[in-house]
């Protein structure tokens, strides 16, 4: 088994240094005497902050990127919450990779190296 899967597919161990952060919404302002005046509304969020890979292939790359096309995505996480896997539906950030090595040619990318994505909870779909 995988640490992630995305749309059903297994992707690489990722490199050390993510981020797995818990964020609550919170309805708030002030009352008339100035105090803050909050409440939790709806669950805890999990975000995979950082989620990189030092070095992948084209094809790694190109794979990973493509899986999140449709901007919406299923994946199997870890949940310090659960302290076990759930299938959440994510959406990604920013994409990003840098070019490590040039074919022959000096047009077409060898290899890629940093490449990273976060992912945010879009809500549970399934435990």
């Amino acid at each position: 088994m995988a640490f992630l899967e995305v749309n059903g597919i297994e992707l690489p161990c990722p490199s050390v240094g993510l981020e797995i952060i818990l964020s609550d919404a919170v309805n708030s302002g002030r009352n008339a005497n100035a105090e803050v005046i909050a409440e939790k509304v709806g669950k805890t969020n999990l975000k995979y902050n950082n989620l990189m890979w030092k070095w992948l292939t084209p094809d790694e790359w190109s794979l990973i990127c493509n899986l999140f096309s449709n901007f919406f995505v299923t994946a199997k996480v870890w949940s310090p919450l659960e302290n076990d896997f759930v299938i959440l539906k994510m959406y990604p950030g920013d994409r990003s990779a840098q070019v490590y090595w040039l074919d022959e040619d000096h047009t077409t990318p060898r290899n890629f190296m940093d490449c990273k994505v976060n992912i945010i909870d879009c809500g549970l779909i399934e435990r």
